[in-house]
């Protein structure tokens, strides 16, 4: 007569068939994890990006002239002459690799978080005689990760030409 129960085999089997299927599970969520900081670490850099080029959009929209690059050269900084003489200079440029504006006296203000880091940022000035002005920008933003760990690594390039408006806008 067999008395009921498992025999050492089967309770061995049974056991890593268990493990073997937390394992998954776990490595599973794992993944759900990474993804989820992943998918935040690009957002942040899209949105940075989305509202940095915006704000420089609308500023070069209102700005008289370019200062700086001069037509046919490229510079990491811009300088923009405004309709508005209390906005003049208005300048862009990094520091410590976050986007910065100065207007006038006032400034700078950063455009972008600790969170980000713009690793390269190009004004091209693609202006004409007699036209008020065309700047291309280019720029990288990546996610900031001092500690290089994977599911922190973000970046994207942006590119950008705007015009300016003749007469720039009014004060």
């Amino acid at each position: 007569m067999k008395k009921p129960g498992f025999t050492l085999i089967e309770f061995l089997i049974y056991i890593s068939i268990v493990a073997g299927i937390l394992v998954l599970m776990i490595g599973f969520f794992w993944n759900i994890i990474f993804g989820n900081i992943k998918e935040n670490s690009y957002q942040e850099i899209q949105q940075n990006g989305r509202f940095a080029m915006t704000k420089m959009t609308q500023e070069i929209k209102k700005a008289k002239s370019i200062i700086f690059p001069l037509p046919g050269s490229s510079s990491n900084l811009l300088s923009l002459e405004m309709a508005n003489p209390n906005l003049n200079p208005t300048v862009f440029g990094l520091q410590n690799g976050k986007l910065r504006i100065t207007q006038g006296v006032s400034g700078p203000y950063f455009l972008t978080t600790d969170r980000v880091i713009i690793s390269n940022l190009q004004f091209i000035n693609l202006s004409y005689e007699n036209t008020p002005g065309t700047i291309q920008i280019e720029m990288k933003i990546e996610h900031s990760n001092p500690a290089g760990r994977i599911e922190y690594q973000a970046s994207i390039d942006l590119k950008s030409t705007i015009s300016l408006l003749k007469g720039g806008a009014a004060p």
